[in-house]
């Protein structure tokens, strides 16, 4: 084959993938996916895994943002920092960061080129319902670079789940659980308590620091009776160990204070409309103070959440009228919005939504029909996702007025037509970076 070029070292990570979807069992990730073909991938790489120290990060909601506010304030306070992320927006070499620079196209096209011959070998031996994930393949690319750029610490966050996730394969110091939500129902299991299993997963026996986010009463319970945590001597929860103080939100981002069981951190700024995110930016200070053993410097805190790009996550695109983008993919998310709503005062809003038939659309429509004139459902044009045949249906029994409109440009048309004061896009990061592409 012979890797030349960034579309060809793309199309190689997803090869095995395509080639096995049709006949993976619709089955628990236990079942469905094989880390070990991620380690052998390792190995055959000369184990670019060992020798490093690993934050890993997983959630349902808010884990992308928490490893990008824990790899900025690290950078602040003068560590070599390597970010491991997904999915991407624009470019796929988003995913793989150093200190905030995304890997070069002349890197990752030689790295993928060396990979070439392991990932097509492991791959021609499967059998047709086995795969090489396309995250286990990446988190081999992006730890090489890490290898090559000398990092002193990497941030990586989880694909879907955690205990199954090719991630979990390396020996993390730290475990980080962002908030938990019901998502992925079937690969995960059954309920938000078999979702928490798979997330607290990424907890081992050699990891001495786990940092909780922000959970349900439910999820926090179930939580405090884990055989995991119960055994941990350095678990440090939302509520507990910090808290968020003093939120104002207001159309230029968020202000707020942190507080720990080590320090205060006040006078805080996010360029997001995200209340939620005080509640990551909380975790992530808390993890860096772990890292670092002891409390950080405010100064550098406020630099390095300054510094947090939040695209797709509350990110306002426009201003005329005010539109909002938010990779909202549950009912929990959508909740979120309605917040927003009721702190800006908007009085007609429009919500343009794109969420695929594995992710909880019901619960988005549901919840976006309360503070909505008017649901327009669109899909996105590119992407391995399927939507949902009775997406329209569903939004129509909440509000009788809904639309179906493809393309996305025509659906936002026909939003600007109503005159809204607030228009929300919601939809999967796929969506969200199409989305991002047509402004």
């Amino acid at each position: 084959m012979g890797i030349t070029n960034q579309k060809e070292a793309e199309d190689l990570i997803y090869r095995s993938f395509l080639r096995a979807k049709d006949h993976i069992p619709a089955a628990d990730d236990a079942v469905t996916r094989d880390i070990a073909l991620t380690r052998e991938l390792l190995t055959r790489a000369d184990h670019p895994e060992r020798g490093t120290r690993t934050i890993l990060v997983t959630g349902s909601k808010g884990k992308g943002t928490t490893s990008r506010m824990i790899a900025s304030i690290l950078r602040e306070h003068g560590y070599n920092v390597g970010l491991f992320t997904s999915p991407h927006l624009l470019d796929f070499r988003e995913r793989i960061r150093v200190n905030g620079e995304m890997i070069s196209e002349e890197d990752f096209v030689h790295i993928m080129k060396a990979l070439e011959k392991p990932v097509l070998d492991i791959d021609r031996r499967l059998p047709p319902e086995k795969y090489l994930g396309p995250i286990g393949i990446t988190l081999t690319a992006a730890l090489i670079y890490f290898r090559e750029q000398k990092t002193d610490i990497n941030v990586v966050e989880c694909g879907r789940g955690g205990r199954y996730d090719e991630t979990n394969l390396l020996a993390n110091e730290w475990a980080v659980i962002t908030p938990i939500m019901s998502e992925h129902i079937g690969p995960l299991g059954k309920d938000v308590y078999t979702i928490c299993d798979h997330k607290l997963g990424i907890i081992k026996a050699l990891t001495s620091h786990t940092v909780i986010g922000h959970q349900s009463e439910n999820v926090f319970r179930y939580m405090q009776m884990h055989d995991l945590l119960k055994t941990k001597s350095n678990v440090y929860y939302f509520d507990h160990s910090l808290w968020v103080s003093g939120e104002k939100l207001r159309l230029h981002g968020l202000t707020f204070h942190v507080h720990t069981d080590l320090a205060e951190y006040r006078d805080l700024t996010l360029s997001t409309v995200g209340r939620f995110q005080a509640d990551n930016a909380a975790t992530a200070i808390k993890t860096c103070e772990t890292v670092l053993g002891r409390p950080l410097s405010v100064k550098k805190v406020r630099k390095a959440l300054r510094q947090v790009n939040f695209s797709g996550r509350c990110e306002i695109i426009s201003h005329c009228p005010l539109t909002i983008l938010d990779g909202t993919i549950n009912r929990a998310s959508a909740l979120y919005l309605k917040d927003i709503v009721q702190h800006l005062g908007a009085k007609r809003v429009v919500s343009i939504i794109a969420v695929p038939e594995d992710k909880d659309y019901h619960g988005v429509m549901e919840v976006c029909s309360q503070f909505a004139s008017r649901l327009i459902i669109t899909e996105a044009s590119r992407s391995h996702k399927k939507f949902p045949e009775d997406a329209l249906k569903i939004a129509q029994k909440y509000d009788a007025s809904s639309v179906k409109i493809t393309p996305f440009t025509a659906a936002l048309r026909e939003a600007r037509k109503f005159h809204p004061d607030l228009i929300f896009i919601l939809g999967t990061q796929t969506f969200i970076g199409e989305v991002k592409q047509a402004f």
